[in-house]
């Protein structure tokens, strides 16, 4: 599961930034007081979001791995003491 989170969040970044910034999606954004935009702009939006939410379960398994990790390691400290 966090591999494929780890992927989708690089893809969906690099495809967002090429998007972005290949494509003319940042100087339509920057040139227009508001919508509609072109599809571009929105595409590039939902896969930055796409990207965040990844990274976020990428961190959350990090997270969880590491405090698992404390507590397995405390339990073999503290247990071999008493």
């Amino acid at each position: 599961m966090r591999k494929i989170a780890k992927w989708t969040m690089l893809a969906s970044f690099a495809v967002a930034l090429v998007l972005w910034l290949g494509f003319g999606g940042r100087a339509e954004f920057v040139s227009q007081e508001q919508g509609p935009y072109s599809p571009v702009v929105y595409i590039s939006g939902w896969l930055a979001l796409l990207g965040i939410i990844a990274a976020t379960i990428v961190t959350m398994g990090f997270f969880s791995q590491s405090i698992g990790r404390t507590v397995r390691r405390n339990a073999i400290r503290y247990g071999m003491r008493k």
